[in-house]
């Protein structure tokens, strides 16, 4: 469902020099424009990813999410090009857990997906009439 841009962290580590938050960007778009940026912590071989913000060819985000030990962790939000709310993932330990949240162009709940460790266990489609 989402597309995620992995980089050598040895290329990283010769970006970094501190035990801080850097910024570092990953891809950039044909127009010059931030495509991939992530935020790393700590320095050379050990640093590792925290953050990653994803940016449409135009500057507006398209979504940020958080990691932890190197996976997936926390919540991660990603945006219609216009900045509403696209959809809503939960994640610990690199697996969906929690309720995702599905958004139609206009900021409504239309899906609710509800996780375990990464299992579906419920479906709630909001689009229908109750």
């Amino acid at each position: 469902m989402t597309r995620r841009l992995l980089f050598s962290a040895a290329a990283a580590g010769l970006l970094l020099s501190a035990c801080s938050t850097h910024k570092y960007t990953a891809a950039s778009h044909p127009n010059g424009k931030p495509e991939v940026v992530v935020y790393m912590k700590g320095k050379g071989e050990e640093a590792v990813k925290v953050m990653e913000k994803v940016y449409y060819p135009s500057g507006k985000l398209e979504y940020i999410g958080r990691f932890q030990n190197g996976v997936e962790h926390g919540e991660w939000v990603y945006f219609y090009e216009s900045g509403t709310k696209k959809y809503v993932e939960h994640w610990e330990n690199g697996v969906e857990h929690g309720i995702h949240y599905d958004y139609s162009p206009d900021g409504q709940v239309y899906r609710e997906v509800h996780y375990e460790r990464g299992r579906v266990v419920k479906e709630v489609d909001r689009s229908k009439p109750r």
